[in-house]
This record gives C-alpha cells, sequence and structure tokens, in this order.
C-alpha cells in the first residue's frame, strides 16, 4: 500500500468512513495480532486485544497527526493495551530481569553484558525456535516488551523508546538483560553460535 493511497485511507476513516476502515484494518490486523500474541501470550486474549486496539484506533484516529508511521501508531495501541491486560491478570509466573540476586547479607544488582546476539539469530531449528518461544513466554512483560519489538518485530531503538516513554539508554539495558536472560533459558546444545547479527540495521533506520 502506498503511503498516499494509506494516508487518503486514513482521512477518509477519521471522518467515519467505514469502508475506509475496514480497509486499514484488513491490512494490519495479522500484525497486529501476532504482536499482541507474543506479548500476552493467550490466542483468545490476542485476538480480544486486537479488537480492542482497532476499536481505540477508530475513536482515535482524528486526533493521529502522522507523526510516525501509522502502523507505529497501531503498534504502540496495542503494546499499551496488551501490557494493560497482563497487569490486570498476572497468570503467569514470570521472572524479573532486573530483580538483584539474593546473598547472605545483602543483595547486588545483576550484571549481564549483551552479546549483540537478537532473539532471531537463535532460532535455527523448530525445536529451538519452540525453546525461545517458551523462554520468551517466561520472561516479565517489561523486558519481553523490548524484545518482542525489536528483534521480532524490528523496530529501532528510537521508535521503542517513544512507544514506551523511555529513554534509548533504557532500551538498550532491557534488551541486553533480555537477551541474556533468554539465553540463560536455553540449553547450550541447542544454540547455534555461528549465525551472528548486528544492532546495525535498527540504528540506522
Amino acid at each position: 500500500m502506498a503511503l498516499l493511497d494509506e494516508r487518503i485511507l486514513i482521512d477518509k476513516a477519521s471522518q467515519g468512513d467505514a469502508d475506509a476502515f475496514e480497509t486499514l484494518v484488513k491490512r494490519y490486523e495479522k500484525g497486529v495480532y501476532n504482536l499482541a500474541y507474543r506479548l500476552i501470550p493467550d490466542r483468545e486474549d490476542a485476538m480480544d486485544v486486537a479488537q480492542e486496539v482497532f476499536l481505540k484506533a477508530f475513536q482515535a484516529l482524528p486526533g493521529f497527526r502522522g507523526d510516525s508511521r501509522f502502523s507505529t501508531w497501531l503498534h504502540r495501541v496495542c503494546v499499551n493495551a496488551s501490557l494493560d491486560l497482563l497487569r490486570r491478570k498476572q497468570r503467569t509466573q514470570t521472572y524479573s530481569l532486573d530483580e538483584p540476586i539474593t546473598l547472605k547479607e545483602s543483595s547486588v544488582a545483576r550484571q549481564v553484558e549483551d552479546d549483540g546476539d537478537s532473539v532471531e539469530d537463535l532460532i535455527e531449528t523448530k525445536s529451538l525456535c519452540e525453546s525461545v518461544l517458551s523462554a520468551l513466554d517466561r520472561v516479565d512483560e517489561t523486558h519481553r516488551t523490548v524484545i518482542v519489538l525489536s528483534d521480532v518485530r524490528g523496530y529501532s531503538y528510537q521508535e521503542i523508546a517513544d512507544m514506551l516513554g523511555i529513554s534509548i539508554g533504557t532500551v538498550k539495558s532491557r534488551l541486553h538483560r533480555a537477551r541474556h536472560g533468554i539465553r540463560k533459558m536455553i540449553p547450550s546444545e541447542q544454540i547455534a553460535s555461528s549465525v551472528v547479527k548486528t544492532d546495525e540495521r535498527r540504528d540506522r533506520r
């Protein structure tokens, strides 16, 4: 879809054109659902969140000024809706990567070095893919969000910072911890050491 055509659809939808909005929904519903499912994850909850996202988007469209891509704006709404649902339900046990390590008489913050590999770098076989996704589900929502936005959706540090209302430094810190934490949950023999990528593509966006 050309940007000009999309802008026309957005303008029409913001004026109440249901057909124009339906076209936008068809264009983005799969991406919104996939993002919600990676953040929650529960298929029925993800479907509910996706429906909520498009309802909120339709109501908020008159205020959309085009400062960011429409898809980025939609995903920001999706992230907020997903995190709101997670906070309401709190059904599964997750592990905070910011939680200090408790010693006998004190505690220390976890020191995590990022090896530069994204979650996508770890996925070489079906079994490894399943291990990565299982580990991702066990990470607390704060870190799961940044790793999904970065390594699954491919957003830049700046875009993620804007979405979440945090600094780029915080994005990098959470991403580093999330990657390291997920790698620690996966059997070492499953990790393909030959697959290496860098974050340069994100910094260039």
